[in-house]
């Protein structure tokens, strides 16, 4: 009797345990939902049981978690999906435009967090009125208890996470996967940023600067170089860098540059995000001509095909304003990888142009391609001039009739170049071309320009082919 006393005392508590029991179960199985935040996909999940953390997972990369509250209670909030193409009508439309979307983000997580909120409430009635129900309460006024108790005990636990949830925890994140480089990222690209914008007001007095020293040179007897009848700009290696547009824009505005040849590598990894900077070239208003590096991709290629003033090279010869160019893009912008071809390739492919041109007898004036190690065993004698890049170094020398010339990095590197305590000069080169008694361009003199970051000065190397008089001088100026 005694014992059958006890176990109807204890029976009594059933329902309330399976109240508990199923609305916790219930949030524990069903909490992960999916919202759309512009261009984004966000997974929210709550797990009940361990250490009470919020995490944030960014796949691949890794995710980044912190103690955030005392409840033994898992807040998972997962980046599912990017809409590039949303993001980019995002991020580069106009000032107006995406400042009204930073205005409303507070308002989008506000929406997202009840919406979420609520789920997890009704999830807690649900359960709650399901465990009852097993417990064979099956009466709708205790069905409705149940449902209404269950509700409440998953409010009271958001409430508690809310009011012991301690934001300043990610200031001393953990790190997992790759993403465990993020201190040094966020660092590299604070640092960018606050450089990107000293750079963009130094670059119009840098190019001023040098627009006098050209004019003083013209006035030099020695080394004038009388009429020039074509200018292009040689540019490389811009990596992602805006600020190497401002300083390509202020050389075409200052100097009568008819067209641009860019030797590869706009981009770091080729994403459909970085080709937006095609936008840039769309500005300077005048011909682009562009041989792919190993950063660029098929996603670069086709906003560049999209881009009304650029060129695409390729091994046939096409004439820009009478001077004959042909050229042959990177192996590597065919794949989704910056990794640059081998050894071996780059020498099967310099050979490949060596026997073909070397066949020809209608050659180009101009040779491009992008890695210095194929032009580097282009044979002399083919071309007037093989323009390359690749390795950030500028570089011109001649051999046998033939102008090797190195743009270095325009762009000084990228981010990476930010970043450098010894960082990379931002380079390019002038083309001077003089139209000869038979009506053919001929290449008399190249300037290679070196401009400092945020130093004090930038150089100028004039460079006389044997058409234009064996000659070579340097010029220095500090600004």
């Amino acid at each position: 009797m005694a014992r059958e006393e006890r176990f109807m005392s204890r029976r009594k508590y059933i329902p309330a345990l399976s109240v508990i029991v199923g609305a916790l179960a219930c949030v524990g199985l069903f909490s992960q939902a999916s919202y759309e935040v512009a261009a984004f996909v966000i997974g929210l999940d709550a797990r009940i049981g361990g250490a009470g953390l919020t995490r944030f997972v960014l796949p691949p990369v890794g995710s980044i978690s912190a103690s955030t509250h005392p409840l033994p209670i898992q807040l998972t909030v997962t980046l599912q999906n990017i809409d590039l193409a949303v993001l980019r009508t995002v991020v580069f439309s106009t000032p107006e435009v995406l400042q009204a979307v930073i205005d409303t983000a507070d308002e989008w997580a506000a929406r997202i967090l009840m919406a979420y909120l609520a789920r997890l409430v009704a999830l807690g009635a649900l359960g709650a009125m399901v465990g009852v129900w097993l417990a064979g309460v099956k009466q709708l006024r205790g069905l409705t208890l149940a449902g209404l108790t269950g509700a409440l005990l998953i409010a009271l636990i958001v409430g508690l996470v809310y009011a012991t949830f301690d934001q300043s925890a990610f200031t001393n994140p953990e790190y997992h996967g790759i993403i465990e480089a993020a201190p040094w990222m966020f660092e590299l690209v604070q640092e960018s940023l606050e450089r990107v914008e000293e750079l963009g007001q130094q670059i119009q007095t840098v190019a001023g600067n040098l627009y006098a020293v050209f004019a003083n040179l013209e006035n030099v007897g020695q080394i004038s170089l009388g009429r020039v009848d074509l200018l292009v700009l040689h540019i490389s290696d811009i990596h992602n860098n805006p600020v190497a547009y401002d300083f390509v824009r202020q050389v075409i505005g200052s100097f009568p540059v008819n067209f641009v040849i860019d030797t590869g590598d706009l981009t770091d990894w080729g994403t459909e995000l970085e080709a937006e900077i095609t936008t840039r070239i769309r500005q300077l208003n005048v011909p682009y001509v562009f041989a792919t590096g190993n950063h660029d991709s098929p996603d670069v290629v086709a906003r560049l095909r999209e881009t009304p003033n650029v060129v695409l090279v390729d091994e046939e010869v096409q004439d820009i304003m009478g001077l004959r160019l042909a050229g042959i893009g990177d192996p590597a912008a065919k794949r989704y990888s910056p990794e640059p071809a081998g050894l071996d390739e780059l020498y099967s492919i310099a050979q490949a142009i060596n026997e073909h041109w070397g066949r020809a007898e209608d050659r180009p004036d101009v040779f491009i391609v992008h890695n210095h190690r194929v032009a580097q065993q282009i044979h002399p004698g083919l071309f007037g001039a093989v323009l390359c890049g690749h390795s950030h170094s500028l570089e011109i020398t001649e051999r046998e009739g033939t102008v090797y010339i190195n743009a270095g990095t325009t762009g000084a590197a990228g981010i990476r170049g930010f970043q450098s305590r010894n960082p990379l000069p931002y380079s390019l080169a002038l083309l001077h071309y003089a139209r000869s008694e038979e009506g053919r361009l001929t290449l008399v003199a190249v300037d290679g320009v070196h401009v400092s970051g945020l130093g004090s000065g930038f150089s100028l190397q004039r460079t006389f082919t044997e058409v234009g008089r064996i000659n070579r001088i340097d010029v220095e100026t500090q600004l």
